[in-house]
Protein backbone atom coordinates (compact mmCIF):
# COMPACT_ATOMS: atom_id res chain seq x y z
CA UNK A 1 0.00 0.00 0.00
CA UNK A 2 2.63 2.36 1.01
CA UNK A 3 4.78 1.91 -2.09
CA UNK A 4 1.49 2.25 -4.26
CA UNK A 5 1.02 5.59 -2.26
CA UNK A 6 4.44 6.75 -3.03
CA UNK A 7 4.09 5.22 -6.86
CA UNK A 8 1.01 7.47 -7.01
CA UNK A 9 3.32 10.36 -5.31
CA UNK A 10 5.83 10.41 -7.72
CA UNK A 11 3.42 9.77 -11.01
CA UNK A 12 1.76 13.15 -9.78
CA UNK A 13 4.92 14.97 -9.46
CA UNK A 14 5.82 14.08 -12.68
CA UNK A 15 2.66 15.20 -14.35
CA UNK A 16 2.98 18.50 -12.59
CA UNK A 17 6.33 18.53 -13.80
CA UNK A 18 5.90 18.03 -17.09
CA UNK A 19 2.19 20.45 -17.02
CA UNK A 20 4.74 23.35 -16.06
CA UNK A 21 7.24 22.29 -18.45
CA UNK A 22 4.63 22.57 -20.92
CA UNK A 23 3.12 25.82 -19.93
CA UNK A 24 6.53 27.31 -19.74
CA UNK A 25 7.06 26.17 -23.12
CA UNK A 26 3.78 27.63 -24.94
CA UNK A 27 4.19 30.94 -22.98
CA UNK A 28 7.96 31.23 -24.24
CA UNK A 29 7.24 30.14 -27.73
CA UNK A 30 3.27 32.06 -28.15
CA UNK A 31 4.80 35.64 -28.05
CA UNK A 32 3.57 38.45 -30.07
CA UNK A 33 4.93 41.65 -31.51
CA UNK A 34 2.66 43.89 -28.76
CA UNK A 35 4.88 41.93 -25.73
CA UNK A 36 7.93 43.30 -27.00
CA UNK A 37 9.49 45.56 -24.97
CA UNK A 38 12.31 47.69 -26.48
CA UNK A 39 15.13 49.44 -25.02
CA UNK A 40 17.95 52.43 -26.00
CA UNK A 41 21.20 49.90 -25.57
CA UNK A 42 22.50 51.83 -22.42
CA UNK A 43 19.07 51.16 -20.97
CA UNK A 44 18.65 47.49 -21.61
CA UNK A 45 17.15 45.51 -18.35
CA UNK A 46 20.24 43.43 -18.01
CA UNK A 47 22.80 44.28 -15.71
CA UNK A 48 26.47 43.13 -16.25
CA UNK A 49 26.04 40.82 -13.69
CA UNK A 50 24.02 38.91 -15.71
CA UNK A 51 25.11 39.25 -19.19
CA UNK A 52 26.51 35.91 -18.90
CA UNK A 53 23.04 34.23 -18.31
CA UNK A 54 21.49 36.17 -20.64
CA UNK A 55 23.68 35.02 -23.08
CA UNK A 56 24.07 31.55 -22.14
CA UNK A 57 19.78 31.51 -22.89
CA UNK A 58 19.89 32.97 -25.75
CA UNK A 59 22.55 31.01 -27.08
CA UNK A 60 21.40 27.48 -26.11
CA UNK A 61 17.97 28.31 -27.56
CA UNK A 62 19.22 29.28 -30.69
CA UNK A 63 21.58 25.79 -30.75
CA UNK A 64 17.87 23.81 -30.28
CA UNK A 65 15.78 25.43 -32.28
CA UNK A 66 17.26 27.99 -35.33
CA UNK A 67 17.00 26.01 -37.97
CA UNK A 68 19.47 27.10 -40.77
CA UNK A 69 22.35 26.72 -38.60
CA UNK A 70 23.27 23.65 -40.68
CA UNK A 71 23.08 25.45 -44.07
CA UNK A 72 24.82 28.12 -42.87
CA UNK A 73 27.74 26.14 -41.62
CA UNK A 74 27.85 27.65 -38.54
CA UNK A 75 30.32 26.51 -36.12
CA UNK A 76 27.97 27.96 -33.16
CA UNK A 77 30.39 25.89 -30.26
CA UNK A 78 33.71 27.90 -31.41
CA UNK A 79 31.18 31.23 -31.72
CA UNK A 80 30.21 30.81 -28.46
CA UNK A 81 33.76 30.16 -27.05
CA UNK A 82 34.69 33.25 -28.76
CA UNK A 83 31.79 35.45 -26.83
CA UNK A 84 32.05 34.12 -23.60
CA UNK A 85 35.73 35.52 -23.53
CA UNK A 86 34.68 38.75 -24.48
CA UNK A 87 31.93 38.60 -22.15
CA UNK A 88 33.94 37.76 -18.93
CA UNK A 89 35.33 41.59 -18.66
CA UNK A 90 32.27 43.49 -19.91
CA UNK A 91 30.70 45.84 -18.03
CA UNK A 92 29.25 48.56 -20.24
CA UNK A 93 25.08 47.22 -21.22
CA UNK A 94 26.22 49.22 -24.77
CA UNK A 95 28.90 46.90 -25.15
CA UNK A 96 26.71 43.79 -24.55
CA UNK A 97 24.08 45.88 -26.29
CA UNK A 98 26.62 45.38 -29.49
CA UNK A 99 27.72 41.88 -28.63
CA UNK A 100 24.28 40.45 -29.07
CA UNK A 101 23.26 41.94 -32.32
CA UNK A 102 26.95 40.93 -33.55
CA UNK A 103 25.78 37.68 -32.41
CA UNK A 104 22.38 37.43 -34.22
CA UNK A 105 24.19 39.30 -37.71
CA UNK A 106 26.50 35.76 -36.97
CA UNK A 107 23.57 33.69 -37.99
CA UNK A 108 23.49 35.00 -41.51
CA UNK A 109 19.65 35.60 -41.22
CA UNK A 110 17.48 38.50 -41.38
CA UNK A 111 14.71 37.13 -39.53
CA UNK A 112 17.26 36.08 -36.86
CA UNK A 113 17.63 39.40 -34.63
CA UNK A 114 17.21 40.66 -30.57
CA UNK A 115 14.32 42.81 -31.02
CA UNK A 116 14.79 44.66 -27.92
CA UNK A 117 17.85 46.78 -28.85
CA UNK A 118 17.22 49.88 -30.73
CA UNK A 119 19.64 52.88 -31.24
CA UNK A 120 19.56 55.70 -29.25
CA UNK A 121 20.14 58.24 -31.45
CA UNK A 122 18.92 58.19 -35.29
CA UNK A 123 17.18 60.85 -38.01
CA UNK A 124 13.60 59.83 -38.24
CA UNK A 125 12.40 57.84 -42.17
CA UNK A 126 14.33 56.13 -44.43
CA UNK A 127 16.69 57.85 -46.80
CA UNK A 128 19.42 56.30 -47.91
CA UNK A 129 20.19 54.12 -51.01
CA UNK A 130 23.05 52.47 -52.38
CA UNK A 131 23.75 52.21 -56.22
CA UNK A 132 26.61 50.73 -57.52
CA UNK A 133 28.09 50.46 -54.04
CA UNK A 134 28.03 53.98 -53.34
CA UNK A 135 25.66 55.38 -50.97
CA UNK A 136 23.12 58.86 -51.85
CA UNK A 137 20.89 60.47 -49.76
CA UNK A 138 16.81 59.87 -51.51
CA UNK A 139 14.24 62.27 -50.95
CA UNK A 140 14.96 62.74 -47.51
CA UNK A 141 12.58 63.44 -44.68
CA UNK A 142 11.80 66.73 -43.38
CA UNK A 143 14.15 65.28 -39.93
CA UNK A 144 16.84 64.78 -42.49
CA UNK A 145 16.87 68.21 -44.14
CA UNK A 146 16.43 69.96 -41.04
CA UNK A 147 19.55 68.19 -40.20
CA UNK A 148 21.22 69.42 -43.19
CA UNK A 149 20.72 66.62 -46.15
CA UNK A 150 19.53 67.19 -49.49
CA UNK A 151 18.26 64.91 -52.12
CA UNK A 152 20.83 63.10 -54.09
CA UNK A 153 23.90 64.10 -52.28
CA UNK A 154 26.31 61.21 -52.19
CA UNK A 155 27.95 60.34 -48.54
CA UNK A 156 31.73 59.81 -49.01
CA UNK A 157 32.85 58.92 -45.34
CA UNK A 158 31.14 58.43 -41.73
CA UNK A 159 33.01 60.16 -39.06
CA UNK A 160 36.54 60.54 -41.12
CA UNK A 161 36.14 56.91 -42.30
CA UNK A 162 35.64 56.42 -45.78
CA UNK A 163 31.98 55.46 -46.42
CA UNK A 164 32.67 51.95 -48.05
CA UNK A 165 34.68 50.54 -45.00
CA UNK A 166 32.55 52.38 -42.67
CA UNK A 167 29.72 50.01 -44.12
CA UNK A 168 31.43 47.58 -43.87
CA UNK A 169 33.05 47.60 -40.88
CA UNK A 170 29.72 47.93 -38.90
CA UNK A 171 27.78 45.28 -41.40
CA UNK A 172 28.66 42.72 -38.72
CA UNK A 173 26.04 43.98 -36.30
CA UNK A 174 23.24 43.52 -39.35
CA UNK A 175 20.95 40.53 -39.49
CA UNK A 176 20.62 39.52 -43.14
CA UNK A 177 20.29 36.85 -45.80
CA UNK A 178 22.64 38.02 -48.41
CA UNK A 179 25.91 39.86 -48.61
CA UNK A 180 23.83 42.62 -50.52
CA UNK A 181 21.34 42.73 -48.19
CA UNK A 182 23.92 42.97 -45.19
CA UNK A 183 25.56 45.67 -47.27
CA UNK A 184 22.35 48.04 -47.92
CA UNK A 185 21.11 47.65 -44.27
CA UNK A 186 24.46 48.59 -42.98
CA UNK A 187 24.27 51.47 -45.41
CA UNK A 188 20.94 52.33 -44.10
CA UNK A 189 22.50 52.86 -40.41
CA UNK A 190 24.51 55.47 -41.43
CA UNK A 191 22.12 58.28 -39.65
CA UNK A 192 21.64 55.65 -36.76
CA UNK A 193 23.97 55.78 -33.47
CA UNK A 194 24.56 53.36 -30.71
CA UNK A 195 26.75 55.84 -28.82
CA UNK A 196 27.17 58.97 -30.36
CA UNK A 197 24.42 61.59 -31.30
CA UNK A 198 26.82 63.82 -33.62
CA UNK A 199 27.98 62.62 -37.00
CA UNK A 200 30.44 64.22 -39.19
CA UNK A 201 29.62 63.16 -43.21
CA UNK A 202 31.89 64.23 -46.22
CA UNK A 203 29.24 64.64 -49.47
CA UNK A 204 29.47 65.45 -52.67
CA UNK A 205 26.68 68.02 -53.36
CA UNK A 206 25.81 68.95 -56.92
CA UNK A 207 29.29 67.86 -57.43
CA UNK A 208 31.28 70.01 -54.44
CA UNK A 209 32.33 68.66 -51.93
CA UNK A 210 31.38 69.44 -48.30
CA UNK A 211 31.25 68.48 -44.44
CA UNK A 212 27.94 68.58 -42.46
CA UNK A 213 27.76 68.55 -38.91
CA UNK A 214 24.97 66.19 -38.33
CA UNK A 215 22.72 66.41 -34.59
CA UNK A 216 20.87 63.17 -34.39
CA UNK A 217 17.39 62.89 -32.54
CA UNK A 218 17.11 61.34 -28.99
CA UNK A 219 13.14 61.06 -29.91
CA UNK A 220 10.51 59.99 -32.55
CA UNK A 221 8.23 62.64 -33.24
CA UNK A 222 4.95 61.51 -34.68
CA UNK A 223 3.89 63.20 -38.14
CA UNK A 224 0.46 63.84 -39.48
CA UNK A 225 1.34 62.05 -42.92
CA UNK A 226 1.72 58.55 -42.70
CA UNK A 227 2.99 57.27 -45.51
CA UNK A 228 0.80 54.47 -47.47
CA UNK A 229 1.67 51.14 -48.01
CA UNK A 230 -0.01 50.80 -51.23
CA UNK A 231 -0.06 54.17 -53.51
CA UNK A 232 -1.49 53.75 -57.56
CA UNK A 233 -1.53 56.16 -60.74
CA UNK A 234 -1.87 55.48 -64.03
CA UNK A 235 1.72 55.53 -66.11
CA UNK A 236 0.10 55.67 -69.21
CA UNK A 237 -3.10 54.96 -71.17
CA UNK A 238 -1.69 51.53 -71.84
CA UNK A 239 0.21 50.77 -68.38
CA UNK A 240 -0.62 50.62 -64.63
CA UNK A 241 1.25 50.87 -61.87
CA UNK A 242 0.91 50.16 -58.02
CA UNK A 243 3.47 50.38 -55.32
CA UNK A 244 2.88 48.01 -52.39
CA UNK A 245 5.14 48.65 -49.27
CA UNK A 246 4.17 45.91 -47.18
CA UNK A 247 2.44 42.78 -46.46
CA UNK A 248 0.78 43.72 -43.47
CA UNK A 249 -2.73 43.94 -43.00
CA UNK A 250 -4.82 45.60 -44.85
CA UNK A 251 -2.65 46.03 -47.92
CA UNK A 252 -5.46 43.55 -49.28
CA UNK A 253 -7.72 45.54 -49.30
CA UNK A 254 -6.09 48.48 -50.59
CA UNK A 255 -4.65 46.22 -52.93
CA UNK A 256 -7.93 45.55 -54.02
CA UNK A 257 -9.11 49.26 -54.25
CA UNK A 258 -5.91 49.55 -56.48
CA UNK A 259 -6.07 47.45 -59.22
CA UNK A 260 -10.08 47.87 -58.88
CA UNK A 261 -8.85 51.63 -60.69
CA UNK A 262 -6.41 49.75 -63.16
CA UNK A 263 -8.32 46.62 -64.18
CA UNK A 264 -9.20 47.48 -67.55
CA UNK A 265 -5.72 48.45 -68.71
CA UNK A 266 -3.83 45.69 -70.36
CA UNK A 267 -0.54 46.31 -68.68
CA UNK A 268 0.53 46.39 -65.20
CA UNK A 269 3.59 47.12 -63.16
CA UNK A 270 3.88 45.75 -59.13
CA UNK A 271 6.62 47.36 -57.85
CA UNK A 272 8.40 45.58 -54.40
CA UNK A 273 11.11 47.03 -54.60
CA UNK A 274 10.47 48.38 -51.35
CA UNK A 275 8.61 45.88 -49.50
CA UNK A 276 10.21 44.20 -46.32
CA UNK A 277 7.11 41.84 -45.75
CA UNK A 278 4.51 40.98 -43.25
CA UNK A 279 1.77 38.40 -43.74
CA UNK A 280 2.32 35.79 -46.19
CA UNK A 281 -1.19 35.76 -46.52
CA UNK A 282 -1.57 39.17 -47.80
CA UNK A 283 0.95 38.25 -50.16
CA UNK A 284 -1.04 35.34 -51.63
CA UNK A 285 -4.37 37.45 -51.74
CA UNK A 286 -2.15 39.48 -54.03
CA UNK A 287 -0.98 36.52 -55.98
CA UNK A 288 -4.58 35.59 -56.13
CA UNK A 289 -5.48 38.54 -58.05
CA UNK A 290 -2.84 38.48 -60.44
CA UNK A 291 -2.29 34.87 -61.37
CA UNK A 292 -3.98 33.09 -64.76
CA UNK A 293 -5.07 30.14 -63.61
CA UNK A 294 -4.90 27.14 -60.56
CA UNK A 295 -1.30 27.52 -59.71
CA UNK A 296 1.09 26.04 -57.18
CA UNK A 297 2.30 28.60 -54.64
CA UNK A 298 5.48 29.05 -52.73
CA UNK A 299 4.25 26.80 -49.70
CA UNK A 300 2.94 23.48 -52.45
CA UNK A 301 -0.32 24.57 -51.91
CA UNK A 302 -2.52 25.42 -54.63
CA UNK A 303 -4.52 28.92 -55.36
CA UNK A 304 -7.50 30.16 -57.71
CA UNK A 305 -7.14 32.97 -59.33
CA UNK A 306 -9.89 34.91 -57.82
CA UNK A 307 -13.19 36.36 -60.06
CA UNK A 308 -12.26 39.68 -60.52
CA UNK A 309 -8.40 38.83 -61.04
CA UNK A 310 -6.63 41.30 -63.58
CA UNK A 311 -6.63 40.28 -66.72
CA UNK A 312 -3.91 41.82 -68.52
CA UNK A 313 0.17 41.12 -68.84
CA UNK A 314 1.75 41.61 -65.39
CA UNK A 315 5.69 43.04 -64.49
CA UNK A 316 7.28 42.66 -61.21
CA UNK A 317 9.84 44.81 -60.07
CA UNK A 318 12.13 43.77 -57.12
CA UNK A 319 14.96 44.71 -55.70
CA UNK A 320 17.35 43.73 -51.99
CA UNK A 321 15.21 45.25 -49.90
CA UNK A 322 11.93 43.00 -51.08
CA UNK A 323 12.04 40.19 -48.31
CA UNK A 324 9.96 38.17 -45.78
CA UNK A 325 6.17 37.90 -47.03
CA UNK A 326 7.06 39.91 -50.63
CA UNK A 327 9.48 37.56 -51.60
CA UNK A 328 6.63 34.19 -50.96
CA UNK A 329 4.78 36.88 -53.10
CA UNK A 330 7.86 36.86 -55.48
CA UNK A 331 8.18 33.08 -55.73
CA UNK A 332 4.90 32.40 -56.50
CA UNK A 333 4.56 34.85 -59.37
CA UNK A 334 7.80 34.05 -61.22
CA UNK A 335 7.14 30.14 -60.74
CA UNK A 336 3.35 30.71 -61.87
CA UNK A 337 5.03 32.09 -65.08
CA UNK A 338 2.09 35.02 -64.88
CA UNK A 339 4.49 37.50 -64.20
CA UNK A 340 7.95 39.15 -66.13
CA UNK A 341 10.05 40.02 -62.52
CA UNK A 342 12.71 43.18 -63.38
CA UNK A 343 15.03 44.42 -61.17
CA UNK A 344 17.96 43.49 -58.89
CA UNK A 345 17.76 39.83 -56.51
CA UNK A 346 15.61 40.29 -53.61
CA UNK A 347 16.81 39.78 -49.50
CA UNK A 348 17.16 36.10 -49.44
CA UNK A 349 14.69 35.47 -47.04
CA UNK A 350 11.06 34.54 -47.20
CA UNK A 351 11.16 33.87 -43.06
CA UNK A 352 11.13 30.46 -42.29
CA UNK A 353 8.66 30.34 -39.44
CA UNK A 354 10.08 32.64 -37.26
CA UNK A 355 9.24 32.93 -33.77
CA UNK A 356 9.09 35.34 -30.82
CA UNK A 357 11.39 34.42 -27.37
CA UNK A 358 12.26 36.29 -24.25
CA UNK A 359 14.68 35.44 -21.64
CA UNK A 360 14.60 35.62 -18.17
CA UNK A 361 16.16 38.87 -17.59
CA UNK A 362 13.86 40.48 -20.07
CA UNK A 363 15.50 40.35 -23.48
CA UNK A 364 13.49 39.63 -26.67
CA UNK A 365 14.92 37.66 -29.88
CA UNK A 366 13.48 35.98 -33.04
CA UNK A 367 14.74 33.24 -35.00
CA UNK A 368 13.53 30.88 -37.73
CA UNK A 369 12.15 27.14 -36.21
CA UNK A 370 11.37 26.03 -39.42
CA UNK A 371 8.25 24.73 -42.19
CA UNK A 372 8.12 21.48 -43.09
CA UNK A 373 9.40 22.39 -46.45
CA UNK A 374 12.99 24.40 -47.19
CA UNK A 375 12.49 24.71 -51.15
CA UNK A 376 9.70 26.41 -53.45
CA UNK A 377 7.80 23.96 -55.95
CA UNK A 378 10.56 24.34 -58.06
CA UNK A 379 13.22 23.58 -56.23
CA UNK A 380 14.18 27.29 -55.00
CA UNK A 381 15.66 27.80 -51.45
CA UNK A 382 13.29 29.81 -49.29
CA UNK A 383 16.42 31.55 -47.58
CA UNK A 384 19.85 32.36 -48.45
CA UNK A 385 19.56 33.17 -51.86
CA UNK A 386 17.97 36.30 -53.39
CA UNK A 387 15.15 35.36 -56.32
CA UNK A 388 16.77 36.69 -59.50
CA UNK A 389 14.52 38.15 -61.81
CA UNK A 390 13.89 37.79 -65.45
CA UNK A 391 15.72 40.92 -66.44
CA UNK A 392 18.70 41.58 -64.21
CA UNK A 393 18.30 45.27 -64.45
CA UNK A 394 20.72 47.79 -61.87
CA UNK A 395 19.81 51.26 -60.67
CA UNK A 396 22.50 53.49 -62.54
CA UNK A 397 23.89 56.45 -60.67
CA UNK A 398 23.40 59.03 -63.71
CA UNK A 399 19.72 58.01 -64.20
CA UNK A 400 19.43 58.64 -60.21
CA UNK A 401 21.00 62.03 -60.43
CA UNK A 402 18.53 63.11 -63.00
CA UNK A 403 15.62 62.00 -61.27
CA UNK A 404 15.09 58.49 -63.51
CA UNK A 405 14.04 55.41 -62.13
CA UNK A 406 16.19 53.33 -64.08
CA UNK A 407 14.22 49.63 -63.70
CA UNK A 408 10.96 51.50 -63.99
CA UNK A 409 11.77 53.09 -67.47
CA UNK A 410 13.33 49.27 -68.74
CA UNK A 411 9.94 48.20 -67.53
CA UNK A 412 7.76 50.59 -69.55
CA UNK A 413 10.21 49.78 -72.56
CA UNK A 414 9.60 46.05 -72.10
CA UNK A 415 5.99 46.65 -72.70
CA UNK A 416 6.31 48.50 -75.79
CA UNK A 417 8.60 46.48 -77.16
Amino acid sequence: MKKLILFTFVFLGLLVTAFVLYVWNQKRTSLKWEDVQVYNADKIPVEPKDFRNDFEEMFNLVKERYVYKDEKHLNLDSIHTVYIQRLDTMQSKVAYSLLIKEFFGNLKCAHADNVSIEEPWFIQGDQIIVIDNRVFVDKPSNFAIKAGLRDKDEIVSVDGVPVNKWVTDKSKYVSASTDAARYLYSAKNILWSYTDSVKRLDVIRQGKPLTLTIHLQSQYIPTKNKEQDVTWKRLSSQIGYIDVRSMVEGVDKQFSEALKSLNNLPYLIVDIRENTGGNSSVGDFIAQHLIKGERTIWNGTKLSPSADAYKGKVIVLEGPVTASAAESFLITMKESGDAIVVGTPSAGDTGGNPRLFKTTYGMYYWIPIGHLFKYSPKGFPLEGKGIKPHYLVPMKVNDFLLGKDTQLSYAEELIRK
